[in-house]
Parts: C-alpha cells; sequence; structure tokens
C-alpha cells in the first residue's frame, strides 16, 4: 500500500474537523430550535437533489 502523504493527512483531519464542528453547531440549533431544525435541512437537501437530478439527466 502506499503511504499517505503529510497533506492529505492534513486535509483529512480538516474535513472531520469540519464535520464535527457541523455536526456539534446542528446539535445546539436542534437543542435550541427543536423539531425545526431537524425539517429545514432535509427540505434544503430535497431541493438540491431534485435540481442535481436535472441537470445530471439531461447530461
Amino acid at each position: 500500500m502506499t503511504e499517505a502523504t503529510a497533506s492529505e493527512t492534513k486535509l483529512s483531519w480538516a474535513l472531520i474537523a469540519a464535520l464535527l464542528v457541523l455536526l456539534v453547531v446542528w446539535g445546539f440549533a436542534i437543542a435550541t430550535w427543536g423539531y425545526g431544525a431537524i425539517i429545514v435541512p432535509a427540505l434544503a437537501l430535497t431541493a438540491t437533489s431534485l435540481i442535481s437530478l436535472i441537470f445530471v439527466t439531461r447530461g
């Protein structure tokens, strides 16, 4: 197997840290606003997914 370079390792840790921060912020939003903080991202993802599918199917 090939070894990961230092820049790849840094990028991996940065992505993991960003994901962890995003989840913590989302957790605080759920604690603050309740159920609405769970529904709004799902609604945004629905619209984004629909637009992405339209672009993919048009080639």
